[in-house]
């Protein structure tokens, strides 16, 4: 591949604001890290149950609270 999951992320990131969850065989927490690094809004490690995936996608659909 030319860039890995992290790179698309930062990437999508630069182009202005999008929630990005990250869905990967990885769970370590040196690969939670990167995904906090990146700025993921989550990191689910497969199998996701149906659960895990839905409250993640409902807290990334949730508008960050303004400062």
């Amino acid at each position: 591949p030319v860039m890995d999951g992290y790179e698309l992320g930062r990437r999508l990131l630069e182009r202005g604001p999008v929630r990005i969850v990250a869905v990967t065989g990885y769970g370590q927490s040196s690969d939670r890290a990167k995904s906090v690094e990146a700025g993921f809004a989550a990191h689910l490690v497969k199998p996701v149950r149906k659960d895990e995936l839905l409250a993640a996608l409902a807290a990334a659909a949730t508008p960050a609270p303004r400062a």
